[in-house]
């Protein structure tokens, strides 16, 4: 299977992280969060448009589009 950006995660579904791209700054940021490789994030709210919530090591946290964008991740079925 292949890696999708975690803004295409569904609501409900699991993913464990497979790396970050993007700038340093943000990239510093999501993994100070807890989303680096082999982390595994489950998606509590993505209403297709606007901000999403996942739980990364038993937090929810909210990120912006292009942040969960910037995000690759390999769906657990």
């Amino acid at each position: 299977m292949c890696a999708i950006g975690l803004d295409e995660l569904p609501a409900g579904g699991e993913a464990e992280i497979e790396s970050l791209s993007g700038i340093g700054s943000i990239v510093g940021r999501l993994a100070a969060l807890g989303f680096v490789p082999g982390s595994r994030v489950s998606m509590v709210q993505n209403r297709g448009r606007g901000p999403i919530i996942v739980s990364v090591i038993h937090t929810r946290v909210a990120l912006g589009r292009s942040e969960a964008g910037s995000i690759r991740a390999r769906r657990i079925d």
